[in-house]
């Protein structure tokens, strides 16, 4: 559950990831946390989320020694003191950009993003931590064309189902919504694409899940005649569209 502090990611173009926690009525500093990677050069945090401890918890992507961009997921108490960094650097030892984060009541940590493959472009990967940032598992999610397949946003349930939204090429070579579901265990339990033939390309960005298991993406469709369209779907507990 989120506390009533807000906390504000800052970078800069050298090697500078953290976190800025500012209390809704004050307004005032408490604490910056920098991080500079193993690479010494370009980091970006892409998002942040706290726990009811005042933990807080950032991801981005972050300059790898040895490697392109690594996923740099990073936990800090409440005081801003650094508690562990975890990276991941993917099968393809290229670019890997992590775009969200969520935290469970347990302090496991989820992390998701796209990841440059061994022998296709880029996947989904999804990475799961405990709470002392030791990696649990790592999906990682390949699509019909073998191209790209960008994760952008993730939801974990009550019993520790991991699901998944963004958007991946279809087999016809334009951009659908894929949407997965995970086990707590990290094993696919279901894939849900949306594409339309005769729309440009989707892209979902966000998604939600019930205490029923429904899921709902929203996101966007680029049509031929009204240029960017809201598209939103809900999808049953066993992946099945119920309305678009």
């Amino acid at each position: 559950m989120m506390n009533s502090n807000r906390y504000i990611l800052v970078y800069a173009l050298v090697g500078v990831f953290g976190a800025l926690q500012v209390p809704a009525s004050a307004q005032a500093q408490e604490w910056v946390a920098r991080y500079n990677g193993p690479g010494n050069g370009y980091e970006e945090a892409r998002d942040v989320a706290s726990d009811d401890s005042g933990n807080v918890y950032a991801t981005g992507f972050s300059r790898g020694s040895g490697s392109s961009f690594d996923y740099a997921t990073i936990k800090y108490d409440s005081g801003g003191k650094e508690q562990w960094v975890a990276r991941y650097n993917g099968s393809g030892n290229g670019f890997d950009y992590a775009s969200d984060l969520e935290v469970d009541a347990s302090g496991n940590v989820y992390v998701t993003g796209r990841s440059a493959g061994s022998g296709s472009h880029f996947d989904y990967a999804t990475i799961k931590y405990d709470s002392a940032g030791n990696e649990q598992w790592v999906a990682r999610y390949n699509g019909p064309f073998n191209w790209v397949d960008s994760a952008s946003a993730l939801a974990v349930d009550i019993l520790g189902n991991v699901y998944v939204t963004g958007y991946s090429y279809g087999s016809d070579g334009n951009a659908d919504y894929a949407t997965i579901k995970y086990d707590s265990a990290g094993n696919e339990q279901w894939v849900a694409r949306w594409g339309q033939g005769n729309a440009l390309g989707e892209d979902a960005a966000a998604l939600a899940v019930d205490t029923s298991g429904n899921v709902y993406v929203t996101g966007t469709i680029a049509t031929f005649t009204n240029n960017l369209d809201y598209l939103t779907i809900k999808y049953d507990s066993a992946g099945n569209e119920q309305w678009v």
